[in-house]
């Protein structure tokens, strides 16, 4: 039997745990989100030398049993960009599944020589990961959950805060770790640090590991299987990362006092806790079969002298990985047959509870999008997500181009302002399934033009409308339409942040704006808005950000960032709203470069609440020229609308439009209703001067409508509703 010595230390220095970690920066984060949390609570240390030693005398029941793992992916994409396939995804489980049951074909390079005689210590876990088929909720799954994250955070997957593991974070949260074995997939990964290149990292299985909400890996999608973006990977971050999940050090970890991690400490109570990994002094990619780093042989050593580096172990950052050892899988073993929630997670009643056996028939049909945000005139990629055995695909577009098709995964074009729903019908060649999904493409009005001034005066709601996009990732509140005060006029947005707990986050998308006529009239534009803003108290840190984009939202660049004291330095511990101009702040921003100076030019706010105060915007205006504090509501109008208002609204039979022009010329009126379908259309014959159009409203259905009018160069959308 293994012995069970701890070595015990009088004083844990948290900074040291590590002791290779202050100089090699690796591929692998899970080493640095561990180090975090031991400098937060140093007493973990202690913890985790009692664990690792009491994995490490595990003594198993005999021959292993197969255990199977059910598996859930949260493919976290941007717009499309990391939305990695089904197949990409299967490929990352068919290299688990071989090397965590030593059939990868690479065995053959395992070393059996006298100075690394590994190929003996070579073991399979009888391990087999597969995709759940039955959700927590008893409803059938592919094991895939997909979400556009945007340009949100968990596109840079933060390791400390790690708000891609929450729903309510805007990410996905964990389905039950004693069922379901959690992989998220992200584009990139932010080391809080911002050193090295990070792929991948894990969360150790015990209590000093993490919470049980994080239980599981991160990776980059990129290096997630051996195909699609992951093409030219070996794969085998995954199976490092979850040897991780399961309890497995680095094989060049280092002791507990911080010393090299060449020792010869007692190999069951220090470095990795495997005899039979030769200690490793640091990380290294290098595969040189003669590679010896150290020349310390610890006590109770399996081979009993100085073996060479075992670069082919799975927990190394070597390139020529192809083995787990006897110790490492004793490890293992007894994680899953200590820790009640791992157990269970391979446990065959769990097995039949999620379905990873059951066969492959139809079961939903479902699918998704590179993006549900359009200007007038751009595609979209659908993707059938529909599972399994299917066979055929009837797709329905409203207003699409095509309206209809029977591809599989197809492009449409939308030209035609509002918003659309979208429905497949998949069938397996004997059953069907429906899905429809409503208000599910939303195509952004045409580009309004320079000056452009929104100062909310139009609107009763922010919901629905094609004007505004309010995007509320946590379910919190959102950002709506305030009354009560303004900085001009009677109206504003508001998002009610005061009582909200933490880190919510909401966006206010705008619609485009044509810049393409920048350069022509002098070559700088400005866009100014006003805002209102108070701390609840001094240590809160939110932040109000300004997104800009020059391809209709598929990419956003930050460009103004106002955080903590430089949003306010002031604190009200009551809920606040402005009561005078002075509570406002005019914000220029004058780095709206020629980059954006396109005709579908668009911009959004971003707030990051971290539970302060209330937030308001007011006056939003786009104009050529240098900053002014006045708003700026016309340059060159001899083709633009003026004094447009709308009456009564709310309307019963009648509405009135009424407008002024500078020239006489053709204005062009039309309605449409909340999804963007044309209801009446009127060419006016418009002189100069105010112009009253009346129209007949009787046979309308209750609800919001839209006013478009536009002469010349010169385009406004006004709200009203039907009673």
């Amino acid at each position: 039997m293994k012995k069970n010595t701890l070595l015990l230390f009088g004083i844990f220095l948290a900074a040291s745990f590590f002791g290779y970690s202050q100089t090699t920066q690796g591929w692998c984060g899970t080493d640095k989100q561990l180090q975090n949390r031991i400098n937060l609570a140093p007493e973990l240390i202690e913890e985790i030398q009692k664990s690792m030693s009491n994995a490490a005398s595990f003594q198993g029941g005999g021959e292993k049993a197969l255990k199977t793992v059910p598996v859930v992916f949260h493919i976290l994409h941007s717009n499309g960009i990391g939305n990695i396939s089904n197949e990409q995804i299967q490929s990352a489980l068919d290299v688990l599944n071989k090397d965590f049951n030593r059939l990868n074909a690479d065995t053959a390079q395992t070393r059996l020589t006298a100075n690394a005689p590994f190929k003996t210590q070579a073991a399979s876990m009888e391990m087999e990961f597969k995709l759940a088929k039955i959700d927590p909720n008893g409803n059938c799954t592919n094991g895939i959950i997909r979400k556009n994250v945007a340009d949100y955070v968990t596109y840079e997957a933060d390791m400390d805060a790690e708000y891609h593991k929450y729903t309510a974070q805007g990410g996905s949260s964990a389905w039950p770790r004693n069922k379901y074995f959690n992989i998220w997939i992200v584009n990139s990964i932010g080391v809080p640090d911002a050193s090295g290149t990070t792929l991948g990292y894990a969360q150790f299985p015990t209590s000093w590991g993490g919470p049980a909400a994080t239980y599981g890996l991160v990776m980059r999608q990129d290096f997630t299987g051996t195909i699609g973006t992951a093409a030219g990977n070996d794969g085998r971050t995954v199976t490092h990362e979850v040897g991780h999940c399961f309890g497995l050090f680095h094989i060049f970890q280092g002791p507990w006092d911080g010393s090299s991690a060449c020792h010869t400490s007692d190999c069951y109570n220090d470095g990795d806790y495997c005899c039979d990994t030769p200690p490793q002094a640091a990380a290294n990619w290098t595969c040189s079969p003669t590679w010896n780093s150290c020349n310390e042989v610890p006590i109770n050593d399996t081979y009993g002298f100085d073996a060479f580096d075992q670069i082919e172990n799975y927990m190394s950052y070597n390139s020529c990985q192809n083995m787990f050892s006897f110790d490492q899988a004793t490890i293992m073993e007894s994680n899953i047959a200590d820790l009640t929630y791992l157990t269970n997670l391979t446990s065959a009643s769990n097995a039949t509870i999620t379905g990873i056996n059951l066969p492959a028939v139809l079961c939903d049909a479902d699918f998704t999008s590179n993006k549900a945000i359009v200007c007038v005139g751009d595609q979209i990629q659908f993707t059938d997500m529909s599972f399994d055995a299917v066979t055929g695909w009837n797709w329905s577009f409203p207003s699409g181009t095509p309206s209809t098709s029977i591809d599989q995964n197809p492009i449409v074009t939308y030209s035609t302002p509002g918003i659309y729903e979208v429905t497949l019908t998949a069938t397996d060649g004997t059953n069907s399934n429906s899905e429809t999904k409503t208000q599910f493409v939303k195509v952004l009005p045409e580009s309004d033009y320079l000056p452009f001034f929104d100062g909310f005066e139009s609107y009763s709601t922010l919901a629905n409308l094609t004007n505004w996009e309010v995007v509320n990732y946590d379910s919190n509140n959102a950002f709506e339409i305030d009354n009560t005060t303004s900085h001009s006029g009677s109206k504003c947005v508001k998002l009610t942040n005061f009582g909200q707990t933490g880190s919510n986050i909401d966006e206010l998308i705008a619609s485009p704006v044509d810049l393409s006529g920048v350069a022509a009239n002098g070559g700088v534009v400005t866009l100014s808005f006003r805002y209102a803003y108070r701390k609840k108290l001094t240590a809160d840190y939110e932040c109000l950000k300004v997104f800009l984009t020059n391809d209709c939202g598929d990419t956003w660049s930050q460009r103004k960032t106002l955080c903590g004291a430089q949003l306010s330095a002031v604190t009200s511990t009551t809920s606040w709203s402005p009561t005078s101009a002075a509570d406002w702040v005019t914000v220029h921003m004058v780095n709206v470069t020629s980059d954006y100076w396109v005709d579908n030019f668009n911009y959004k706010f971003k707030f990051e609440g971290d539970n302060g105060n209330n937030l308001f915007l007011d006056d939003i205006n786009i104009y050529l020229g240098a900053p002014s504090d006045a708003i700026v509501l016309g340059l060159n109008e001899s083709h633009d609308l003026n004094e447009l208002s709308l009456y009564p609204n709310p309307a019963e039979d009648e509405l009135n439009l009424n407008f002024s022009v500078n020239q006489a010329q053709t204005v062009h009126v039309q309605i449409l209703d909340l999804y963007g379908k044309e209801v009446q259309n009127h060419y006016v014959n418009a002189a100069i001067g105010s112009n009253l159009v009346m129209m007949d409203t009787k046979q309308f259905a209750s609800g919001i409508y839209f006013v478009n009018v536009v002469a010349g160069d010169s385009k406004k959308v006004v709200q009203f509703i039907v009673k």
